[in-house]
């Protein structure tokens, strides 16, 4: 699966992120969550550490559709 971005949709509101430190640490922590979301000057900019695997939780929390899963063939 490959995790999708579309950084315009996205509002920061760091669902995505909390999610996934969840996951995968039990503390809800953005700090270490594998998805990174940073303000730009006009927007968000989504990112992901080497860590992620591209479970796509992230994409299943997102309602603003800024994460997006593509299965591969």
């Amino acid at each position: 699966m490959t995790v999708i971005t579309h950084s315009e949709k996205c509002v920061g509101c760091l669902i995505c992120q909390l999610t996934c430190s969840f996951t995968f640490t039990k503390s809800f922590n953005p700090l270490q969550s594998r998805i990174v979301i940073q303000r730009v000057d006009d927007g968000w900019k989504i990112s992901f550490t080497d860590e992620c695997n591209n479970c796509g939780l992230c994409t299943k929390y997102c309602m603003y559709e800024a994460l997006e899963s593509e299965k591969e063939s």
